[in-house]
Order: structure tokens, then sequence, then C-alpha cells
């Protein structure tokens, strides 16, 4: 029996998680890569990320987002996540919103790996563990997958889209 038949939520996000991030490498690629390039950085309205700190926050939550997966499901009910005002979240958006195009293509396959590569050790069992977060309390890991993986992915790359119309 194949992974998929014995773990078909498990496969379900992680089918998901590369289809988002196909889709992201492929905007780079396309889109993104015949802007002029200073429009990277250009906040397309007020309190509103550039396309160049939406890149950076998603190098940044896929292994940030990997690493508290793999600690709750080694120690189920601890506190899980963060809020958006945690302190290394921001900092590494600001240290990489300068970044080019090709440097953000030569990460995401490393930051992508290592999501794929936990999601890839879970079990359908273990999306039912859960961990106490600081703004939506007890939940399960499945919520949290989705929520802040599978959804976030899609929610930036709908981010990225209305950028680029903005700009045009």
């Amino acid at each position: 029996m194949t992974a998929a038949a014995t773990n078909p939520k498990v496969e379900q996000i992680r089918l998901s998680v590369q289809q988002s991030s196909a889709d992201i490498v492929q905007f780079i690629e396309g889109p993104l890569s015949a802007l002029d390039p200073l429009q990277l950085y250009v906040e397309p309205a007020k309190d509103e990320w550039s396309i160049m700190q939406n890149l950076a926050h998603i190098l940044e939550f896929m292994p940030y987002w990997s690493r508290e997966i793999a600690k709750l499901v080694a120690n189920p009910g601890q506190n899980f996540g963060r809020t958006m005002q945690q302190e290394a979240r921001l900092r590494f958006i600001e240290e990489h919103k300068r970044d080019t195009l090709p440097q953000i293509l030569a990460a995401f396959p490393a930051s992508y790996a290592q999501l794929e590569e936990v999601l890839g050790t879970l079990t359908d069992d273990d999306l039912a563990l859960t961990g106490l977060h600081p703004k939506y309390g007890e939940k399960p890991l499945e919520w949290f997958i989705n929520e802040f993986v599978c959804q976030r992915l899609k929610d930036h790359m709908e981010q990225l889209q209305a950028c680029v119309a903005a700009l045009r």
C-alpha cells in the first residue's frame, strides 16, 4: 500500500504545497522576471508589502513551519506557532527585502525542501495532534498546516499577482 493510500490527508497537503510552490516559482520566472527590477521593491499601497518582501516572507515561513511541525509531532500539546510580530520573522523580511530574483530563486528549493521533508514524515494520525497557539488557542496540527502553510502559500501568490496588477 502506498503512503498516499495510507495517509490521504497528508498527501493532499503535500500536493497543495507542491502546487503552490511550483506556481510561485513559475510566477517568479515569468511575470516577475519581466518587470523592471526596481518594481520588485515598490510597496503597492501604504502598509502593503512589496513583491520582494512577500517573496522573502515565503522563503522564511516554509522552514519556520517545518520546524514547528516537527517539534509538535515530537512533543504534542506544546506551544506552537507565533504572531505576526515575531522578531525573527520581521528581521528576516527586513534583511531580504532587497534581494534579487536570482537570489530568491536560488534559495527557494532549499526552503521548500525543508518543508517537504517534514511533511513527508507525517501520518494522518499526526494531523490530530494538538498545539497551543498564542492567538488561536488549542488546535490540531491539520488546522495549523492548512491555515499557516497551505492557505498562506495561496494567499501570498494572490498578493504577488495583486502587486503586479497594481504596478501596471
